[in-house]
């Protein structure tokens, strides 16, 4: 195996890695939108968080899925509804 292909592995595995980070912040921004409202700053950024680690992780349904939960959610305005619309674009 030549340097240029070692190389590529190991970029490979990082993108594994990546996504499989990105899955992980998802669920933890998860958890802490649930302990926070959408009201509060903290809650704004992990609703945002959750979602934008999804769609990095390259799972747009779990996304998907995330942004209509937070767009029933009492309290939530325009503005956090459009950021999160936005983050599936």
């Amino acid at each position: 195996m030549s340097a240029l292909e070692k190389l590529y592995e190991k970029v490979t595995v990082a993108i594994g890695e990546l996504a499989e980070n990105n899955r992980n912040i998802s669920h933890l921004e998860e958890e802490i939108a649930k302990l926070t409202s959408p009201y509060s700053k903290e809650g704004r950024i992990a609703r945002c968080g959750a979602v934008s680690a999804a769609v990095k992780s390259g799972d747009d349904e779990r996304a998907e899925e995330l942004v209509n939960r937070f767009l029933l959610e009492d309290g939530i305005d325009a503005n956090l509804s459009d950021k999160l619309r936005a983050l599936l674009s």
